[in-house]
């Protein structure tokens, strides 16, 4: 006869540790180096790796659980958006420039982000931080996927939304983009778990991920705004992990500090400037505007880490280096960019246009003392130009900056070159960007290298792809669903 045996009920505590932890494994036939190299190869000293205690640690079995009930919810808005016609229903067609932005920048970022916690999780081996790694790369594979499905719908109605991952390889506007991914992938576990968590989880996901599409679902696309706030709710977990493995790092062993205010210095850096092409989606690119990008910065950004650091003193972090810099900066940034925008639409995978009366009055208001002064006569030439057919189109590349891969502002190509040779035959937009380039040279040479060769040919740009909004099948195309033309 059977006997049931009965085990006595674990806590939860117990149970969290049987369902990640403890499922590791012992190794009998390596030693720890040979099999996970990487865990010593950056100079982090960790002591204790039981101490380490991930906050809002859930098993495997909650994780997807809590994932398929968000993916009902979101699945069932933008099924209904697509079944409704809902392209029908945003602010105005200008909009899904900013949609096609999305898709070609921050959807690849994405996807690298998830290959590097998948990469990340292999070469900590046993560690604690290994399901936590594991998990945060599934989330953003789902944040990948969703974007990419709820982004799809625009794709058979609008251009320029096509062969977004050729461009991303390829593009040299979207060489920024594809130089912060390679830095991150090609950088060490705990480098990429800081960069992950004091630079793009923390200055660009709060951005993107909140204020955007919040105003994405004010110009009526409802299918962006719902993958934005399902994605926003695990940033939140990830932003709260980094903070506390960045903490741990440095308590751990004082040998950590350099090394994690360095990297903190970096990423900082570069996650602001990647940054500059939410602030010109969110200024220039919505019909329907609610908050300015100044705004969104002060708010989810320059407040939340000042808060952050205030704290950490004891520990001997400081403020990134570029601090003051990147804050004084966010007043011109999304305007610098829109120019240049505007002066090399020839060759981009969007479209671009003048903003009207009403639109310069509202970034008037929203940057005082520097809009009227330094943009606006921009901004009021660059509309008459157009209304003259005179419109400055550039069909070369500007010069990029040799880190960040950002045009330059203020400079020409011949300026350039000429500075360039004292810089390792680089240029640079900034100090920052130059310190970056001289700690690790041969790295960026190699980024910058091969970039360079991928710039042509562009794969499949159309001519309906590029150019001025208005007049452009888009507009046409919009105009007439809505009934403002006339159907010939």
């Amino acid at each position: 006869m059977d006997t049931t045996v009965t085990h006595p009920a674990m806590s939860r505590a117990q149970h969290l540790s049987a369902m990640t932890t403890d499922l590791s494994w012992t190794l009998s036939h390596q030693s720890e180096q040979a099999t996970f190299p990487a865990l010593h190869a950056e100079g982090i000293q960790v002591h204790n790796w039981s101490a380490w205690q991930a906050p809002l640690q859930k098993t495997v079995e909650a994780y997807w659980h809590m994932q398929g009930e968000k993916d009902k919810r979101l699945y069932a808005i933008t099924d209904a958006f697509a079944q409704n016609n809902g392209q029908l229903g945003v602010s105005d067609a200008r909009y899904v420039n900013a949609i096609k932005w999305l898709m070609q920048v921050f959807t690849p970022i994405e996807y690298c982000a998830h290959r590097g916690h998948a990469r990340v999780s292999r070469q900590l081996g046993v560690t604690p931080l290994q399901t936590q790694s594991m998990m945060q790369s599934l989330d953003h594979l789902r944040h990948q996927q969703i974007e990419t499905h709820a982004l799809s719908h625009f794709n058979k109605y609008f251009n320029g939304m096509h062969s977004f991952p050729e461009w991303f390889d390829n593009h040299w506007f979207l060489a920024f983009a594809k130089s912060y991914a390679d830095d991150l992938l090609s950088a060490g576990p705990y480098e990429f778990l800081v960069a992950m968590a004091l630079g793009y989880n923390q200055v660009v996901s709060p951005v993107l991920h909140v204020p955007f599409m919040s105003a994405a679902a004010d110009n009526g696309d409802m299918s962006t705004a719902s993958a934005g706030f399902s994605a926003a709710t695990d940033k939140v977990q990830h932003q709260t992990a980094g903070l506390t493995l960045i903490e741990w790092l440095v308590r751990e062993d004082a040998a950590n500090l350099p090394l994690v205010q360095a990297w903190i210095d970096k990423w900082f850096w570069r996650s602001v400037r990647l940054s500059s092409v939410v602030a010109t989606m969110q200024d220039y690119m919505l019909p329907t505007r609610t908050q300015s990008w100044l705004s969104c910065w002060t708010t989810c950004v320059q407040q939340p880490l000042q808060q952050v650091f205030n704290m950490w003193p004891p520990l001997g972090l400081k403020l990134p280096a570029s601090w003051q810099q990147a804050c004084e900066q966010q007043a011109h940034v999304s305007h610098q960019t829109w120019l240049r925008l505007c002066r090399y639409s020839a060759s981009l995978s969007l479209h671009v246009w003048a903003p009207n009366p009403d639109e310069l009055d509202w970034l008037s208001h929203q940057y005082p003392g520097t809009f009227d002064t330094l943009y606006r006569p921009h901004l009021q030439g660059l509309a008459h130009q157009i209304a003259h057919g005179q419109r400055p189109a550039a069909e070369t590349a500007p010069v990029l900056c040799g880190t960040c891969q950002l045009p330059a502002v203020g400079n020409n190509r011949s300026e350039a070159k000429a500075q360039a040779k004292s810089h390792q035959g680089r240029y640079f937009c900034s100090l920052h960007c130059q310190h970056i380039f001289n700690r690790e040279p041969d790295k960026h040479q190699q980024q910058a290298h091969w970039n360079t060769q991928t710039w042509n040919p562009i794969p499949h740009l159309l001519d309906a792809d590029v150019g001025m909004f208005r007049g452009s099948d888009d507009d046409n195309n919009f105009k007439e669903w809505n009934g403002e033309v006339q159907q010939t």
